[in-house]
């Protein structure tokens, strides 16, 4: 029983950090939880109410940040791509000015890469 009252006073104090709820009702559960005194059930249930909205809160902002992560890791690999069909447009017009390839091949080629 010592175990859930010390995890319970380790999480009013989280909430009391978090700014969340009402931080003088807080301070009076964390007195009477350090106490030792029985928790009247509308402070447990106000506890736990706070405690589901945070981890809500918390789940939310991760799964923001995931979704962050990996629109910038797309935009990482589109910007790739470009940035290599860019080089391949600089060699085709620099063999087309060498007069390696013919214009009809350059555009031909031009076309396939913008289609990749």
């Amino acid at each position: 029983m010592k175990k859930l009252s010390d995890d319970l006073i380790k999480t009013v104090q989280k909430l009391i950090d978090s700014g969340k709820g009402d931080s003088n009702r807080l301070h009076e559960i964390f007195i009477v939880l350090k106490h030792g005194t029985p928790l009247y059930l509308s402070d447990y249930k106000y506890v736990q109410m706070l405690i589901k909205t945070l981890e809500e809160q918390e789940q939310i902002k991760s799964e923001k940040e995931t979704k962050l992560k990996n629109t910038k890791s797309q935009n990482k690999k589109s910007e790739k791509i470009q940035s290599k069909v860019d080089n391949a447009l600089k060699i085709l017009k620099n063999r087309l000015a060498a007069g390696d390839i013919t214009i009809e091949e350059f555009q031909e080629l031009k076309k396939v890469l913008k289609e990749t």
